[in-house]
């Protein structure tokens, strides 16, 4: 990947952050993106905040493709589908197929199935389209009080989640049951401010359920296996997020370029002191085309 040649220089940027350094990160980012044949963009904060479009992001989107880069979106969001993650983008003006969206909720279900048998008996914490997805790939959904001798316990942020459900999950675990999350992120970006993620649901169910989960969602690379398999034959790939924790740190964790944007989770000071630090810190997904 041509860009990680200039990863101490990159890092270098980001510890100094806005001035002289910035416009060195600029010009080396320059010189190289058009080399670029595959982006993994994550949607929250990115292409998105709430109903509305980051501005520039959708005309970015347009002028990359238009560039011949190959693009796939990743959201750690659980409670939608990739038709859901699809029709949004439509409403939005970017044309999109089904098959570049990969939503946590998805990968949670392709996960599990790998690692548990058909018709487990499953208890979701959920939305109803991550409760789908995991019906689909053939696991045994439990609702209500059956849910206390499931197999598995999935769970994925939901406006709706209460105390009933965490009591069923808690028993669950309890009684064996293995636990999987669909993320960890502990907040999403709303326009009035942050809003609770799935992280803050499993760090419940973990501490009543006395059960450490199996993440599925970013960082963990699952999810960026996933992403990559749907850029194949591409091979100079970047990773475009507004979540150190997440984006950054799985890019980072699967080899690959890695782009922070400030539009969204993330701010700059949030860098300093970061394990993992992105290689280039841009103020939006448009800026990159600029």
């Amino acid at each position: 990947n041509p860009l990680r040649s200039e990863r101490d220089v990159f890092r270098a940027v980001v510890v100094i952050g806005i001035g002289a350094g910035a416009v060195i990160a600029l010009a080396l980012l320059t010189r190289h993106r058009d080399e670029l044949d595959g982006l993994i963009v994550d949607l929250d904060g990115v292409v998105w905040i709430g109903p509305d479009a980051v501005p520039g992001s959708v005309a970015a989107i347009s002028e990359l493709r238009a560039r011949g880069v190959r693009l796939v979106f990743l959201t750690n969001d659980p409670s939608t589908s990739r038709a859901d993650c699809t029709e949004r983008l439509h409403a939005l003006g970017v044309a999109v197929d089904e098959s570049e969206v990969v939503p946590s909720g998805s990968a949670l279900a392709a996960f599990v199935a790998e690692h548990e048998p058909r018709g487990a008996g499953t208890f979701v914490i959920g939305s109803r389209s991550l409760k789908r997805e995991l019906a689909q790939v053939g696991l045994t959904l439990l609702d209500g009080d059956a849910g206390r001798d499931a197999d598995v316990v999935a769970v994925g942020g939901h406006s709706g989640f209460d105390y009933g459900e965490l009591l069923v999950a808690t028993q669950a675990l309890r009684r064996g049951a293995r636990l999987y999350a669909a993320g960890r992120d502990a907040t999403f970006p709303m326009p009035d401010g942050p809003w609770p993620a799935t992280g803050a649901v499993v760090a419940a169910v973990e501490v009543a359920g006395c059960t450490q989960a199996i993440a599925v969602g970013k960082p963990e690379p699952f999810m960026f296996e996933l992403a990559r398999s749907l850029l194949d034959g591409c091979e100079r790939i970047a990773v475009v997020g507004d979540n150190v924790a997440s984006d950054i740190a799985g890019g980072r964790r699967a080899g690959l370029t890695t782009i922070l944007v400030l539009s969204g989770t993330s701010l700059r000071e949030d860098i300093h002191g970061a394990d993992l630090v992105p290689d280039v810190v841009l103020p939006d997904l448009a800026a990159l085309v600029r």
